[in-house]
């Protein structure tokens, strides 16, 4: 079993690798050495793998609300994939998925990379971020203890500078409002 193992741990770095992870957080999640890891970074990116310190802290990487409401979804897409699980562990697959779903959302380039995701989904673990719903427009958005900016929701925020009137409610169309049958699953997933 240890050769099967060893193999699910290298396909495991090849992908987090194709993401443009930092070679210490593949080396973290998959025990793959670190030279081995360079290596494969350099085959697949034809240059070497960047270097530094990893963002010791997520929320104090957030300066701006725009950042802060990219970090929140995807941290809410995280939540999702991790199920309970998130306070508890950081699951690597979980962030794989809530990424990739995250990129094939923003219709610009992502302000959240993959190491910006996976210092999110730590510092959910570990308590110092977390996701809290707003009592005015009702979404949830992301919190850090260590973030500069005040912990209020940044679409209210966003909503109130562009100068929007009144309270930002979520109000969903009459057509998005009524439950999607199976005709409707299948318009939007050929649309």
């Amino acid at each position: 079993m240890q050769v099967l193992d060893d193999i699910t741990e290298l396909n495991l770095a090849v992908e987090l690798l194709r993401r443009k992870a930092r070679v210490s957080i593949v080396h973290h999640e998959t025990g793959v050495s670190r030279p081995k890891l360079r290596i494969l970074y350099r085959e697949l990116h034809g240059r070497g793998a960047p270097s530094g310190q990893l963002s010791a802290i997520g929320g104090a990487t957030i300066q701006t609300r725009l950042q802060q409401v990219h970090a929140g979804l995807f941290a809410a897409l995280y939540e999702h994939y991790a199920g309970p699980a998130i306070s508890r562990q950081l699951d690597i697959r979980a962030v794989i998925a809530a990424h990739d779903f995250y990129v094939s959302l923003v219709l610009q380039e992502p302000l959240v990379d993959f190491n910006g995701a996976w210092v999110i989904a730590r510092d959910l673990r570990v308590g110092m971020s977390e996701l809290r719903s707003c009592d005015v427009c009702e979404v949830r958005y992301l919190i850090s203890s260590e973030s500069r900016l005040a912990p209020t929701c940044p679409f209210c925020v966003l909503h109130a500078r562009r100068g929007g009137l009144g309270e930002p409610r979520l109000v969903l169309p009459a057509v998005l409002a009524q439950p999607l049958d199976d005709t409707d699953t299948a318009a939007l997933s050929r649309g």
